[in-house]
């Protein structure tokens, strides 16, 4: 068995690396990243040095560029609103048609008035723009 170890991936940016060293972890192939550290700390010289290697032995080389190139399509990598499990629906006329309220403009505007300073409270509502219903 061969312990040459071959870079088979080299990244800019540390979390890149760590999402490719774990898919390759995910389908059994041992791994790790050389130079992490070198670029975390010099960051502008990162690609004098070649970025953050990924290596793994040699026999699992092949693989492992084959798994890299592999473009996930499961429906596990799939964003939520791809999946429409979290589209927000107004539960009073079930519209889309949603706007998050985050800050009170209102009391931001009497606090300008009244202080002339704005202080915005915290309001975190949602409010459906077709029939006008608030919750939270």
């Amino acid at each position: 068995m061969s312990d040459i170890l071959v870079t088979v991936a080299s990244f800019d940016e540390p979390y890149k690396a760590h999402i490719a060293r774990m898919r390759l972890e995910s389908e059994g192939i041992k791994c790790f990243l050389g130079g992490e550290n070198f670029v975390a700390t010099y960051w502008l010289l990162s690609r004098v040095e070649g970025g953050i290697k990924l290596k793994v032995k040699e026999p699992d080389s092949k693989a492992s560029i084959e798994i890299l190139a592999r473009k996930e399509t499961s429906s596990d990598t799939q964003l939520p609103s791809e999946l429409g499990e979290y589209d927000l629906i107004c539960p009073k006329c079930r519209s889309e048609n949603i706007e998050y309220e985050r800050y009170s403009w209102k009391m931001a505007i009497i606090s300008i008035l009244l202080f002339r300073l704005p202080l915005t409270w915290l309001k975190e509502e949602y409010k459906c723009l077709d029939c006008g219903h608030i919750w939270k």
